[in-house]
């Protein structure tokens, strides 16, 4: 037996100026591909040849440049070409929240789905695993033969949930079974971080979801939180449930109606988790509290949510504040240009240059002279130790500045390390993301969510929507219905 295999990433942020090209993609092939899938060993214990085609991670940046998008999906659909009468089903990763440039219906996954299906018909098992963060709608319910999402905000478990959608879709393959997920819509559009796992109401809902699962006839439930960055119809909450059999959907429809009436009545419990305050309070907070490190998150310049890691706003403020004697660092500033210079330079020498990529306001640059304090490699949070390119860090009076030639964000220990930074260093220490990752929060004395302004703004009740499909929560708040 023989399964094709995909992944393509990509949080498309519709506020962020620069847009990705294929260079903005991690790409991975054959036996490198199979390795990041995390499923290749279940697939060989059950005698199952897993077929690569691409593995595409993007993070999250601005919207995705068409003929970066149109390589990909070749990739993807030459293989199911190649292999289509050889194969038994297909298990994917498509995380849900791309958008692409002129591409129609705007969203990359649907589209990939849509033209598979042209290839291989509708009899082949597909089978689809996802991140919350992505968007679902009823079509997929036809596209695919199962859906499923991570529970965990943020993703501890998302091998975890890969691995049990490709256990899913074995089962389904040698049962020679046959079934569709049914959809049930959710008008709540809010950000991740104001839907952490650990907290109400998402992990009751979730709760519900693991309740679910053990009802007879039912074989999967998710709930998909939807990408709040972005304009589209496809942005939206909304749960999938998919029954053993499709003489189970009717009673799949009524579990997923449920599930989605339950997540609506409790739309006004979404909040932001930890402390979340406006930007000027974060900081004075951060500066009081008498242990540390204090963690404060840039939110508006979220790296994780499709930000790039530019702004100066936190800066401009760290060296205009009294730090009362104590010692801060951000990281990291995405400034290409900068880093490189300050590369040229050794570790104790004085280093003169403006940090800021002047895109924006925010993200102006600011006259910096101090001594480099560091230099290192910026290394990815999803893969180890990976390098993905060069950190200098300036110690300007007591603020340290660490410029990076790449804008993943700093969320766990060994990426400081990799800098040549360590944690304890520091009283404050400023990263670009949302809520706290869960490596930080163990670390921090006390962690702020700086509401900053920026492409990752986490008030998405301001955006100007223009496409969503309305009413939606919160966007809109006196419409008691969900249907």
């Amino acid at each position: 037996m023989k399964v094709l295999t995909c992944s393509f990433t990509h949080e498309s942020n519709m506020f962020t100026p620069e847009l990705s090209d294929l260079d903005s993609f991690d790409l991975f092939y054959v036996d490198e591909m199979l390795e990041k899938s995390f499923v290749k060993d279940i697939f060989e214990e059950e005698g199952i040849e897993l077929i690569p085609t691409i593995y595409a991670y993007g993070g999250a940046r601005g919207y995705v440049k068409r003929e970066a998008f149109d390589y990909i999906a070749k990739c993807i659909l030459d293989g199911v070409r190649e292999h289509k009468d050889e194969l038994d089903g297909m298990f994917l990763f498509l995380h849900g929240a791309s958008h692409i440039v002129d591409l129609p219906g705007d969203s990359g996954e649907p589209y990939i789905l849509e033209e598979i299906r042209k290839i291989v018909g509708w009899e082949m098992p597909i089978a689809v695993a996802m991140d919350p963060h992505g968007n679902v709608n009823p079509r997929y319910t036809e596209l695919a033969n199962i859906v499923r999402c991570y529970r965990e905000s943020p993703h501890t478990d998302s091998t975890e949930t890969k691995r049990h959608v490709a256990r899913l879709l074995i089962r389904m393959i040698k049962n020679k079974g046959k079934t569709h997920p049914v959809y049930a819509r959710v008008p709540i559009l809010v950000g991740g971080e104001r839907c952490v796992s650990f907290e109400e109401p998402l992990n009751l809902i979730n709760k519900k979801l693991d309740e679910a699962e053990k009802i007879p006839g039912i074989m999967s439930t998710s709930y998909h939180v939807g990408f709040a960055w972005a304009d589209s119809p496809m942005c939206c909450a909304g749960v999938m449930v998919v029954p053993e059999e499709e003489s189970g959907r009717e009673m799949a429809q009524k579990v997923a109606d449920d599930l989605a009436d339950f997540a609506f009545s409790k739309r006004f419990d979404f909040h932001f988790t930890g402390n979340a305050m406006e930007m000027e309070r974060a900081m004075d907070e951060a500066i009081a509290y008498p242990k540390g490190p204090v963690f404060l998150s840039d939110a508006g310049d979220n790296t994780t949510a499709g930000a790039i890691g530019v702004n100066t706003v936190v800066l401009r403020q760290l060296l205009s504040r009294d730090l009362k004697g104590k010692r801060a660092l951000i990281a990291t500033i995405y400034d290409r240009k900068a880093c490189a210079a300050l590369a040229q330079g050794q570790v104790g020498e004085t280093a003169e240059l403006d940090v800021g990529a002047g895109i924006d306001q925010n993200s102006a640059p600011v006259h910096l002279k101090g001594v480099i304090q560091a230099k290192g490699r910026v290394h990815s949070y999803m893969a180890g130790v990976e390098n993905l390119g060069d950190v200098v860090t300036l110690r300007v009076g007591g603020v340290d500045v660490a410029v990076a030639d790449n804008c993943k964000s700093f969320a766990i220990r060994h990426q400081f390390e990799g800098a040549g930074l360590e944690m304890e260093d520091y009283d404050i220490i400023v990263v670009k993301q949302g809520y706290l990752f869960p490596e930080l929060k163990k670390a921090a004395a006390w962690s702020v969510m700086s509401l900053t302004p920026g492409p990752t703004d986490q008030l998405t009740e301001n955006f100007d929507y223009k496409t969503i499909h309305r009413p939606m929560f919160p966007v809109d708040r006196d419409f008691t219905s969900r249907v």
